[in-house]
């Protein structure tokens, strides 16, 4: 799923404008953006953590070439899944295999 589908979903449940929509989702999406950098987490009830998680310097080789590079120490985004949404993905799962 897209953002242009999201937009659409919401747009058919709700009363608003898709681009009003469109604007908030865009914000929510900025302050994610702007948040993740200060190694803040975003926790949303319901859904899961944003965070930021550390990865340490290491040696790696380049497969083609077999030659070693030091990649330094760096943050990657990481999601953590929340407890309902794991639930009601394994219920939806079990659901599925009964048919």
């Amino acid at each position: 799923m897209k953002k242009s589908d999201i937009i659409r979903q919401i747009d058919k449940q709700t009363n608003y404008k898709q681009k009003d929509i469109k604007l908030v989702i865009d914000y929510f999406l900025d302050a994610i953006m702007e948040t993740l950098p200060q190694n803040e987490r975003i926790e949303l009830r319901k859904l899961g953590i944003f965070m930021l998680k550390k990865k340490n310097s290491k040696m790696v080789i380049n497969p083609r070439t077999g030659m070693q590079t030091f990649v330094s120490e760096r943050y990657l985004p990481h999601f953590k899944m929340g407890r309902f949404i794991k639930k009601e993905l394994n219920k939806n799962q079990a659901n599925a295999k009964k048919l």
